[in-house]
C-alpha cells in the first residue's frame, strides 16, 4: 500500500475539480441547449413553471459536473499508478460463445440495464400515446409503470447471472493476488530508481 504525500494529493484533487468544471461546463450548454429547443418547440415545456425549468437544467449540469470529476479522479490515478487486471486464465478465443455472452453480460449489466429501462420508456410512452382514453398523465404513469416492471425484471437477471459467475470461481482459490499486486508494485519502483 501506498501512502500518498501531500502534493500526490493536491494534484488529484485539481485533476479532480478540472474535470468537474469541465463537465459543469458541458452540462450547462447540453441542458441549456435542450432547454431553449423545447421552450421553442414543445408547449408542455412552455407551461412549466421557471423553478421546475431550472430544477432541469442544474440537475443535469450537477450530473455531468460529478460523473466528469470522478472520471478525472479515476484517470489521474491511473496514469499516475496503473491499473492492476489481473491476468485471465482462459482466452476468449478459447470460450464457448455462451459464456462469451454471459462475461459480457456480467461485464455491462448497469449499462445494459440503464440502456433498457431508457429503451423501455421511449416504447412504453409510444405504445401508450395511442390509447385515446388516457389523458397525457396517466400515459406518462403508465410508460413508468412498464418501464420499471423491466427494469426489476433485468436486475434480478442480472443479479441471476452474478451469481452464477461467484459460484464458478475464475482463478484458483489458492492464488494469492496481494502477491501480484506487491510484485508489480515493486517492479515499478525498481524501474523508477
Amino acid at each position: 500500500m501506498k501512502i500518498l504525500t501531500e502534493q500526490e494529493k493536491q494534484e488529484h484533487y485539481n485533476a479532480t475539480i478540472k474535470g468537474g468544471i469541465r463537465g459543469a461546463e458541458i452540462g450547462l450548454g447540453v441542458t441549456l441547449g435542450l432547454s431553449l429547443i423545447a421552450q421553442r418547440y414543445f408547449p408542455t415545456f412552455r407551461k412549466l413553471t421557471l423553478p421546475i425549468k431550472a430544477f432541469l437544467v442544474s440537475s443535469g449540469t450537477s450530473a455531468a459536473s460529478i460523473i466528469l470529476a470522478e472520471r478525472a479522479g479515476l484517470e489521474y490515478e491511473r496514469k499516475k499508478y496503473g491499473y492492476y487486471e489481473p491476468e485471465k486464465q482462459i482466452s476468449s478465443k478459447d470460450k464457448p460463445s455462451l459464456q462469451k455472452t454471459k462475461d459480457f453480460i456480467s461485464e455491462n449489466r448497469y449499462g445494459i440495464a440503464t440502456s433498457a429501462w431508457a429503451l423501455s420508456i421511449v416504447g412504453s410512452l409510444a405504445y401508450t400515446y395511442n390509447n385515446k382514453y388516457l389523458t397525457l398523465s396517466q400515459k406518462v404513469v403508465q410508460a413508468r409503470m412498464y418501464a420499471q416492471a423491466l427494469t426489476i425484471v433485468l436486475i434480478a437477471a442480472a443479479a441471476g447471472i452474478s451469481v452464477t459467475d461467484k459460484r464458478k470461481p475464475s482463478v484458483p482459490a489458492s492464488q494469492d493476488h496481494w502477491k501480484d499486486m506487491v510484485a508489480a508494485e515493486e517492479k515499478k519502483i525498481n524501474e523508477i530508481s
